[in-house]
């Protein structure tokens, strides 16, 4: 099996993404007992959003800001700042909201340097600002037409190299998520105070493959993004991560079993078997026996 080898990147790709986790989420609720179905509802809620905004491809302002206004406390908001390759996660509480940023795509030096893989921890800042603030009209106006530009807008943060004694960006490296994790930060902590907030740390196994082609195929930053959206949220509620392995298996076990009705070439679909029985046998009798039956 070869990785592609060029950029693969479409909207509609993302927007496919998405919406078959949230169906897989919806899913993965009902067949929970009662009493666990609770702390899936936000879940469920935040894909919803997550997947309502990637219908048109780019973020938009109006849609932000209406968002970000519906939401109740435990509801969750995640957003993928494209351009200023960052992600950035909204927790609503009953006094305060808090914006948690991160990095998404590591850059090409530290990927191509590494022996293996790589340990990351998310989120990084996270800032507190009281809800009051945040539910004003000006300050969501303001904040939603920020992120809706930051998401297309390619500014400095970019990385450039030098062609023909002229520097120019570098397309193919990834950019630097300043923008996000330090203005935009340094802005909130101007009305809000920095939080600590529970972390998790994830093994990063990304690739850069380039051949004959404009841009290297990266692993998809929207899906790195939906994995640290699901894993913090569900790590807040039991402090394990236990649930969000099982619920990743019963996704990619979904997936597996739409591929071959597909018709998908059996080698790939081997592969695909072979990563599902080393999930389900590190997760061993913790597994929910629906997502045992799953796979």
């Amino acid at each position: 099996m070869k990785l592609p080898q060029k950029d693969d990147h479409d909207a509609s790709n993302d927007f496919a993404l998405c919406d078959q986790t949230l169906r897989c989420a919806i899913e993965y609720k009902e067949l929970l007992p009662p009493d666990a179905q609770e702390r899936w509802t936000p879940i469920v809620k935040m894909l919803k959003n997550l997947t309502s905004s990637h219908k048109l491809g780019a973020l938009a302002a109006d849609d932000v800001s209406s968002s970000i206004a519906r939401m109740e406390p435990g509801d969750t908001l995640t957003f993928l700042i494209r351009a200023q390759n960052a992600g950035l996660l909204v927790r609503k509480f009953v006094d305060k909201t808090i914006f948690e940023s991160f990095e998404v795509s590591v850059p090409n030096e530290k990927i191509m340097g590494a022996k293996g893989k790589l340990l990351c921890s998310y989120p990084g800042p996270a800032i507190g600002v009281l809800c009051k603030i945040v539910e004003d009209s000006s300050f969501l106006t303001e904040l939603s037409s920020f992120l809706a530009h930051m998401d297309v807008d390619i500014l400095d943060s970019a990385p450039t190299t030098e062609k023909a004694g002229s520097a120019v960006i570098e397309t193919r490296d990834t950019a630097h998520p300043r923008y996000i994790t330090q203005l935009l930060t340094g802005i909130l902590r101007g009305i809000g105070e920095p939080e600590e907030v529970p972390r998790i740390r994830k093994r990063i196994a990304d690739d850069i493959l380039w051949d004959n082609a404009k841009l290297p195929w990266r692993r998809s930053p929207l899906w790195l993004v939906i994995r640290v959206a699901l894993q913090t949220s569900l790590h807040r509620e039991s402090n394990s991560h236990t649930e969000y392995k099982s619920f990743m298996l019963y996704l990619m076990s979904t997936i597996l079993r739409r591929s071959s009705e597909k018709g998908l070439p059996s080698d790939l679909l081997f592969c695909m078997r072979a990563k599902l029985i080393r999930r389900l046998s590190k997760l061993g009798s913790s597994t929910p026996q629906f997502v045992v039956s799953e796979v």
